[in-house]
């Protein structure tokens, strides 16, 4: 149910903005609030459902997609709690599908790349999958031996999460990831 509705509020903030862009940006706005510490609250799907709005709708993706990857930058907006960090990750992941050359061009993967020392599996594990649709734009050849100990990780732990890849909801495992990056390190 939760994935169905980061995809439906993706879709629904891009209707709104295509009537009034100034209430999808309020929108967004409210998002940011919400994964500002300072709200109090605790950002369940907020940050797949930032990544899933600026997926669907490219003015406010042009606008937003610096702060949004800002939330994994440890010197912007970081995130500290691993199941925020793995909503933002996951909608990089997304928009790396789409848009994978604008994240290259604010340096994406070098924020990324961090991510894959977290002692967090599921943070890993998103981090792992979003990489992997940064393909072709990206060589992860420089990043093999971080790549591999974070595989080892969630291989060893049997990590398996339920996701919306952008076509299905269904659950990756590590085996999967393993297989993928497998291809690449030989």
């Amino acid at each position: 149910m939760r994935w169905k509705a980061i995809y439906a509020f993706g879709i629904t903030v891009a209707k709104i903005a295509k009537e009034e862009i100034e209430k999808a940006r309020i929108l967004i706005r409210r998002l940011m609030w919400m994964l500002n510490e300072e709200s109090g609250s605790m950002p369940w799907g907020v940050g797949e459902a930032f990544g899933e709005a600026l997926y669907h709708e490219d003015t406010l993706r042009k606008e937003y997609l610096q702060i949004y990857v800002s939330y994994i930058w440890p010197q912007g907006n970081y995130l500290e709690f691993p199941p925020a960090q793995r909503g933002i990750i996951w909608g990089i992941g997304r928009l790396a599908q789409r848009y994978a050359e604008a994240l290259l061009n604010v340096k994406t993967q070098d924020y990324l790349i961090i991510h894959l020392n977290s002692p967090d599996e599921g943070v890993l594990f998103m981090t792992l999958w979003s990489l992997k649709n940064f393909s072709p734009w990206l060589d992860l050849s420089p990043y093999i031996l971080l790549i591999s100990k974070a595989l080892e990780v969630i291989k060893t732990k049997g990590t398996t999460l339920l996701l919306f890849d952008g076509i299905n909801i269904r659950s990756y495992t590590s085996l999967e990831l393993q297989d993928y990056y497998q291809k690449i390190i030989k």
